[in-house]
């Protein structure tokens, strides 16, 4: 079941990305994009349906019967039981008499008991002794065995990547650099603001020392990981091997947790009501007219002001349909897509989304000189890789009542050649060096599961230069210019990316195979295919 699982998440993922290629023509394509994806939708409801009605052979067979640390049920016998400094091994042959139970207790097995117990089960003396006294005890059936505490092996599985993986998202605004002149020629550049968040993932090196921390030092104790079998050894007492046993499935349930992450990047060109950017009082209101309530900030307070809302900021939406805000914002300005990214990550684990290209330019020439029978002369340019595009790194965090705390840094980049001149004494040089326009944030919010968290206040300004003229007559000199018209003017525009995070699950890779398959067709429905 785990390999059907992965596939469908495969193809979700594959089928479901990006959304910036351009479809490939004919009939046959769409075929073939609709029948994978119809056929990820039934093999997801064979996979709901196999998780909940397992055969019963299967279940015996991947669970064997397991000696749980629970109470007996109503039909166990129940009596009141009181003994006073009596010896521990008449106490535990005593404690089985007149029951169904069988007691063996070990020649080590000495010390005395004290306790006054009522309506209790053979079964919940046993577990309370244990914990006050450090009597060991295995169960059988109706069996029990009193040992002695001494070390035990216990060995667990843990299904985790044998990886690490170091993670670095890093945003600052410079003011500037002063530098020194001299022989050592030094500079310092002047950071106005900076922000690195860094993360870094050692799941079998931390393992070691958690498990360590929980057995202690204690003589003959031992903890053994072999991160490429995924295989953890631990000897230790067996009360400290519960400890364990508990911490690793806890550590498993945390980390296996999964969240789909679904991205809409939009570029809002504002109409002439809106020069000042999207006005998000409007948004809250007509939005809190048709859908209720609506949360901004991190702190998921109810907006009760939208005055008070603008710069950069994030507010957590109820929709959990991308197309009811895009049709609020379509009301004041042309709305563009950029970019529809979807992927899935693991929780606390770092994800990154990247959509564009990367160009070279010069970042540095200098040249050497050989003299000899003749003068040679070699340029040696340094070139350097600028990203232009779209990117989105996500880092998130379940928790467990279904909140997701989210890192969010999104970048959208546009690099060109720009030809710079110096002057340096007498000569002037001209240098091709690159400009880059970013708009990029970085800020950690917190949502539920499927709520929708807007990002917005990514203004632009762009020069907007249109010229008009009169065939033949707007190209004479002098008077060529009364038969032409030109327009100056600017364009505004606000960079609004819309995030859904959702705590993954069989219905939730269902739904998400659903939308691909029915953007699928929108998309070839649009093209006429």
């Amino acid at each position: 079941m785990r390999g059907l699982t992965a596939g469908i998440v495969g193809i979700a993922l594959v089928l479901s990305g990006c959304q910036s290629w351009q479809p490939t023509t004919g009939a046959s394509a769409q075929q073939d994009g609709v029948l994978a994806l119809e056929q990820a939708l039934e093999d997801n409801r064979k996979l709901e349906a196999q998780l909940q009605t397992p055969p019963a052979d299967v279940m015996q067979a991947l669970l064997p019967p397991l000696q749980l640390q629970g109470f007996d049920d109503g039909e166990a016998v129940r009596f009141d039981l009181s003994a006073q400094n009596l010896d521990a091994r008449s106490f535990f042959m005593d404690l089985v008499r007149d029951t169904p139970y069988n007691m063996v207790v070990s020649e080590g097995i000495g010390g005395r008991i004290s306790l006054e117990l009522k309506n209790v089960s053979v079964e919940e003396v046993m577990q309370t002794v244990r914990e006050v006294y450090g009597y060991e005890y295995k169960r059988q059936g109706n069996l029990y065995q009193v040992i002695p505490a001494r070390l035990e092996t216990a060995m667990f599985q843990i299904d985790y990547l044998n990886v690490n993986r170091q993670g670095d998202s890093d945003i600052q605004v410079s003011a500037g650099a002063v530098s020194q002149s001299g022989e050592d020629n030094a500079s310092e550049r002047i950071v106005g603001t900076r922000i690195n968040t860094k993360t870094s993932t050692n799941f079998w090196g931390q393992m070691q020392q958690t498990l360590s921390a929980i057995i202690g030092d204690g003589e003959g104790r031992s903890v053994v990981i072999s991160p490429q079998a995924g295989m953890v050894v631990v000897k230790a007492l067996p009360s400290e091997l519960e400890t364990v046993a508990d911490y690793l499935q806890q550590a498993q349930l945390t980390l296996q947790r999964q969240v789909i992450l679904e991205a809409k990047i939009l570029e809002v060109r504002l109409s002439s009501g809106f020069q000042a950017g999207v006005d998000w009082q409007g948004v809250i209101r007509n939005s809190s007219e048709s859908s209720g309530n609506i949360t901004i900030g991190p702190s998921a307070e109810t907006v009760t002001n939208p005055d008070n809302i603008d710069g950069v900021f994030g507010i957590n939406f109820n929709f959990t349909d991308f197309n009811a805000m895009i049709e609020l914002l379509e009301r004041q300005g042309q709305v563009q897509v950029l970019s529809s990214p979807r992927v899935a990550t693991l929780n606390n684990q770092k994800a990154v989304i990247k959509v564009g290209t990367d160009e070279f330019f010069v970042t540095d020439i200098s040249t050497t000189t050989t003299t000899g029978t003749a003068t040679t002369t070699t340029p040696d340019i340094e070139l350097t890789p600028f990203f232009s595009g779209i990117a989105l790194d996500v880092t998130p965090q379940l928790s467990d009542n279904g909140e997701i705390i989210l890192h969010i840094h999104p970048s959208i980049s546009e690099v060109n050649d720009q030809q710079k001149s110096i002057v340096v004494g007498t000569d002037t040089f001209q240098l091709p060096l690159a400009q880059s326009t970013i708009r990029e944030s970085d800020s950690v919010v917190r949502a539920s599961s499927g709520q929708v968290i807007v990002i917005g206040g990514l203004m632009q300004t762009v020069s907007d230069d249109r010229s008009a003229k009169t065939p033949v007559l707007g190209d004479i000199d002098g008077v060529g210019g009364l038969f032409r018209q030109e327009n100056q003017g600017t364009q505004k525009s606000e960079l609004v990316i819309l995030l859904k995070p959702t705590i993954a699950g069989t219905e939730a890779w269902r739904n998400n195979l659903q939308q691909s398959l029915d953007n699928f067709n929108n998309l070839y429905h649009r093209e006429g295919l």
